[in-house]
């Protein structure tokens, strides 16, 4: 007969099980306090853990603690398949465009890392965010061959740019008031069918004032694009992940779909390091516009990966 296992490990797998456990039922009071939206973001993180708990609850032959790791992994799992249930996909016609949109970081200087990242992508808009003057002097003579293209850098970390090769009637950085960063706004023609094209970074939430401010520019936003006439993509750093108050509020507020639908997670911040990654860079579009592939793209440098999505235009009737 088998020794049994040291009551110390037994312990250990409670005290895991119970913390994890406790970790995800704070992150659902993340609407009360920033602190609380913390917990949120690591669902993927608290399945793997659970799901290793009760691998180790099977091995000490402890049948209370299975249950428990598997009660609170199904919970878990519960916020993270329906990201991977697939959405109907676009029937092929149309044109298609590809984005990319990226957190450059602004302490960034591997230029030559940068510029292969997006020429790698071969993408028809690219969109960068913490965009520093130094930066466009690096990337402007790499990224030539966009003809049209809209910079405003910035050495605070709220620095804008768009390279397109599809041409835009318009483009502007906008401030929606005082409390929000710059926002890209740009008006686009995919296959001669106009769209917005909306990239914004606000502030991370590093401490409750500025938890606010993104909240706030989250919620001006919402009310920015629900004014809005036709198709539209919201890209960018959004400074949350979707198991977020801030990120319920945001696609309650506008009827945005998740590019991700169908592709799965693809956690993009922080870029070293896999086991703490979160998806918290976003590619969020209307009904009319129908995303056929989604990926990451290759390292810049930055503590964030670039995210690259391909879609095509199909109105919906009367819009």
């Amino acid at each position: 007969m088998p020794a049994p296992l040291p009551p110390l490990l037994t312990l250990l797998l409670w005290l895991a099980a119970g913390l994890t456990s406790l970790f995800s039922l704070l992150g659902f009071l993340s609407h009360l306090d920033w602190k609380f939206e913390l917990f949120s973001h690591f669902r993927l993180q608290y399945a793997l853990l659970l799901g290793l708990c009760t691998l180790g609850f099977i091995l000490v032959r402890s049948l209370p603690g299975v249950l428990y790791s598997l009660a609170f992994l199904g919970g878990s799992l519960a916020l993270i398949l329906p990201i991977y249930r697939r959405s109907a996909r676009c029937n092929g016609e149309g044109k298609t465009a590809r984005l990319y949109i990226a957190n450059i970081l602004g302490t960034n200087t591997n230029y030559q890392r940068l510029t292969q990242s997006i020429l790698a992508a071969d993408a028809d808009i690219v969109v960068l965010v913490e965009v520093r003057p130094n930066h466009l002097q690096a990337l402007q003579p790499a990224l030539s061959g966009y003809t049209y293209q809209f910079t405003q850098p910035d050495k605070h970390n709220f620095g804008l740019a768009l390279f397109s090769r599809l041409p835009f009637e318009s483009a502007q950085a906008l401030a929606f008031d005082e409390r929000c960063t710059p926002a890209l706004v740009a008006r686009l023609r995919l296959d001669d069918i106009p769209f917005a094209l909306l990239g914004i970074h606000p502030n991370p939430p590093k401490s409750r004032a500025k938890a606010a401010r993104r909240d706030h520019q989250l919620a001006r936003t919402a009310e920015f694009i629900a004014a809005q006439a036709g198709e539209l993509i919201l890209a960018g750093d959004l400074n949350t992940t979707a198991w977020s108050h801030a990120y319920h509020a945001l696609l309650h507020a506008t009827h945005l779909l998740d590019s991700r639908q169908g592709f799965g997670l693809q956690p993009s911040w922080p870029a070293g390091n896999p086991m703490l990654r979160i998806p918290i860079d976003h590619v969020l579009h209307t009904p009319g516009i129908r995303i056929q592939t989604r990926k990451l793209g290759l390292p810049t440098g930055s503590d964030h990966l670039p995210v690259i999505v391909e879609f095509v235009i199909q109105p919906r009737s009367g819009s």
